[in-house]
């Protein structure tokens, strides 16, 4: 059963809600999409950034920031050194212009190129010499990271024999007078920067400053380092050593990165926060959300530049453990909330804003599918919010039914400074997809720009999403990052450079994390044309270390718990049955789009083809809830899947709205045995190879878990009449046949209405017919009342069977 609504009455619906004045201004193409009118949204967004950017010149130039609401120039806190929020990215060293000149010219502002290039080239020598405390982690990716890839760019992208646009022949006569300037200058911010790193324990601090070092930084400033702060740093360092020929950088560094890496828990998580005097942990939490995320997003794309194993791995290995212990996968949704590193178990009721970066990481690392129900959940936050609360609280644990939630319930943290997460997650997904809803977010979050977000100089992020109050502060990453993403999504003709394969298809490209383009290839070594970097001759490194091969391989143990393996009882007569890693797939190769494209040549979004497009709004129904100062209707043009225009265009005559019925079931995640041992737990999937598959009673696509050990499950409670999350009715006739009888040795009372069914074993999905077998096994004497075994081999829990766990005989 489907609820249905055609595509005529959902017309119908719509235009109610226009004539009662719900509808938002609609550009002159009204969701065609077509080549005209994606040019239009990309040009529309250069006009956005051009106004963020005159106004910081006119109005913040040269201090760090300009205030849009006031359009005062903003920067440093001098007078209170404790103000980290402010002080952290500022540094009285124009950090907006520092932060996008790569901006600059991914949107050909060759004018404005050129005058930054010139300023920073008259106050280079002394430009980073200044009295100010910043945080290492956020001067190097907005300011190191962003003078790298300005170095690269104008160095190493065109070339002689290519045929270019005439709009890129300033591009090539900047490119041929730039003298590697750039290179000089980040290679004197990584000296102010790495003493932090050059600590007895090998955390480095999180705080410098920029003149005097360490000396000056109160120690309370520098008890908490974050996991990304310590970790991160490692890409943009190692690429300034490999430029340069210094490599200070990547030692020190790379030594934070591997004894991290080597301090995670036996679950293979790693904790958030560390303490650097003390040399320990200080929590045992973790996520993929702030203090954490970039940890992540760098073992992959270290990988991914530097072609290294080391790194794939660790990605490899984080990403199986949060699929384990962290990922909640409901009605076509995914969510990874924060868990103990030592049990897994759950910590928090909320995401954060951050998190929304997921999704493209994921699209990078080839796992299409869990990026879009990764991605669905910040999209329905953001028909809701028109933003993303810093922290939205997904569950509630009120146990009072009566109580009516309201959005200030699900905002933990109230404020969005215009982060650039979820439009960057959406531009690799339209970059991977190109179905057209992607594109259509982004027209709704250009809207906004233009009429929520932008202030008289420059954009405003919202400081209280509970009440609507404006915040008075536009931060470097609104340009060159909210904006960058936004003006690239709508390139869909590859004119930018880095679209464009005979410009960049040689190189491993990818965006850091604050959207600077950074590649590596052994012709880049030695730097700027003018640069001398003599770091061996100031004896800043050991005498021993000769290249980038050095780092001592105690810091690069990538090795995890192997899962103890089990061979199938009787194999050599069902030798046609194999198995491989059920993780293998998804890391070896990149998975294809799986939202299935038009086959009939009209356009069309696959997302009215998914059955879960509205199971987010059912599973968050207690959180997804509009704030008081918004219009609460869905209809308003606010809710992006539902806006009239694009509806009616992207469906094809009569297509139908369709969300399957949603479960009445429960679910709910059981450990068996010690999660601590989940790192020894084999969870196979089964291979067949096609012979004798008619005699067979193993499929493809079944489990092997041999130990009933270290199992982490997720399990559905199915019960007589409820609705599963297959959408089918559960029948009399479906228990008995699941239930059959159980052993006459057994002592279990069996439950007569209720069977089990597993979705998830240890981050593995058990799909839907699929069977988990398991070795047989004798329950302890305190178990035996607990747990059994039917007749047909089916394992009982607690008097219920259940469906898909069958021991194996042979």
């Amino acid at each position: 059963m489907v609820i249905r609504l055609t595509a005529r009455c959902t017309q119908l619906i719509l235009a109610l809600c226009c004539i009662l004045g719900f509808c938002v201004s609609e550009s002159p193409y009204n969701s065609s999409f077509t080549p005209d009118h994606i040019r239009y949204l990309k040009n529309e967004t250069t006009l956005l950034f051009q106004h963020a950017w005159r106004s910081y010149m006119t109005h913040g130039f040269p201090f760090d920031e300009v205030r849009p609401i006031t359009c005062e120039p903003y920067g440093p806190d001098y007078k209170d050194y404790t103000n980290t929020v402010r002080n952290d990215a500022m540094a009285n060293i124009s950090s907006t212009l520092l932060d996008n000149i790569d901006t600059l010219i991914i949107m050909e502002q060759w004018d404005d190129l050129e005058f930054a290039l010139r300023y920073l080239k008259e106050n280079q020598v002394d430009f980073f010499n200044q009295d100010a405390i910043v945080q290492v982690f956020e001067t190097t990716i907005r300011f190191l990271g962003g003078l790298l890839s300005a170095h690269l760019i104008l160095t190493d992208v065109i070339k002689k024999d290519i045929h270019l646009p005439p709009s890129y022949n300033r591009f090539k006569q900047i490119g041929e007078n730039y003298d590697g300037f750039l290179l000089d200058m980040a290679y004197d911010l990584g000296l102010r920067l790495i003493p932090s790193y050059k600590t007895k324990t090998n955390i480095p601090f999180p705080r410098i400053n920029l003149k005097t070092g360490l000396r000056n930084v109160p120690p309370n400033l520098q008890k908490d380092a974050c996991t990304s702060g310590v970790t991160t740093p490692v890409l943009e360092f190692t690429l300034l050593s490999r430029l340069t020929g210094d490599f200070q950088f990547e030692y020190y560094t790379q030594q934070s990165f591997w004894k991290i890496w080597t301090s995670k828990s036996a679950l293979n998580l790693m904790p958030m926060s560390i303490d650097p005097f003390e040399n320990k942990w200080k929590d045992t939490i973790t996520g993929i959300g702030a203090s954490i995320d970039s940890f992540y997003e760098y073992a992959a794309k270290g990988a991914i530049i530097f072609d290294d194993d080391a790194m794939w791995s660790v990605f490899h290995t984080s990403y199986k453990a949060l699929l384990t212990h962290s990922a909640q996968v409901n009605h076509g949704t995914m969510i990874f909330p924060n868990v103990g590193t030592e049990d897994g178990v759950i910590f928090s009721d909320w995401i954060d804003s951050l998190g929304a970066f997921w999704s493209g990481l994921q699209v990078l690392t080839g796992h299409l599918s869990h990026a879009i129900q990764t991605h669905i959940v910040y999209l329905k936050i953001w028909d809701y919010f028109d933003s993303i609360p810093e922290r939205w609280i997904y569950a509630h644990h009120n146990r009072n039914k009566r109580k009516k939630f309201k959005a200030d319930d699900s905002i933990a943290l109230e404020w969005y400074p215009l982060r650039p997460e979820f439009i960057e997650s959406t531009y690799y997904l339209y970059r991977a997809t190109k179905d057209p809803m992607y594109l259509h977010i982004g027209e709704r979050i250009l809207t906004l720009f233009q009429t929520k977000y932008k202030a008289e100089c420059g954009f405003s992020g919202i400081q209280n999403i509970k009440t609507g109050e404006r915040q008075n502060r536009m931060e470097t990453f609104v340009m060159g990052e909210t904006l960058k993403y936004l003006y690239l999504l709508f390139d869909d003709e590859n004119r930018v450079f880095l679209h464009k394969p005979e410009l960049m298809s040689s190189k491993n490209w990818v965006f850091s994390t604050e959207a600077h383009p950074l590649w590596f290839h052994k012709g880049l070594r030695s730097g700027g044309q003018n640069s001398q970097f003599n770091a061996y001759a100031a004896n800043l490194i050991p005498d021993d270390i000769a290249d980038e091969q050095f780092t001592p391989e105690i810091f690069r143990n990538t090795t995890v718990r192997q899962p103890i393996m089990y061979d199938i009882p009787g194999h050599e007569s069902i030798s046609h049955v194999g198995k491989k890693d059920p993780f293998g797939d998804q890391f070896d190769a990149c998975e294809m789009s799986p939202l299935v494209k038009s086959k009939t040549g009209f356009l069309e979004s696959s997302y009215y083809d998914w059955p879960n497009l509205f199971g987010a709004d059912f599973a968050f129904s207690k959180s997804l809830i509009k704030p008081s100062y918004a219009n609460k209707t869905n209809l308003d043009d606010s809710y992006i899947e539902l806006s009239r225009d694009f509806f009616d265009k992207f469906t094809t005559f009569d297509t139908q709205l369709m969300s399957q019925r949603m479960p009445t079931t429960t679910s709910y995640e059981v450990f068996w045995g010690d999660v601590k041992d989940s790192g020894f737990a084999e969870v196979s999937e089964l291979t067949f190879n096609g012979q004798n598959e008619t005699e067979s009673i193993i499929l493809p696509g079944d489990l092997w878990v041999p130990a009933l050990q270290g199992l982490r499950i997720k399990v559905e409670e199915l019960t007589l009449g409820s609705i599963d999350s297959r959408n089918l009715v559960i029948t009399k006739e479906h228990i008995l046949q699941v239930q059959g009888e159980v052993d006459e040795d057994s002592t279990i009372k069996m439950v007569t209405d209720t069977t089990l069914r597993i979705h998830r074993v240890n981050g593995v999905e058990v799909k839907q017919g699929a069977i988990v077998w398991t070795l047989p096994f004798q329950p302890s004497p305190r178990d035996r009342s607990e747990i059994g075994i039917t007749k047909e081999g089916r394992v009982v829990i607690q008097g219920k069977v259940v469906e898909n766990l069958i021991v194996w005989y042979g």
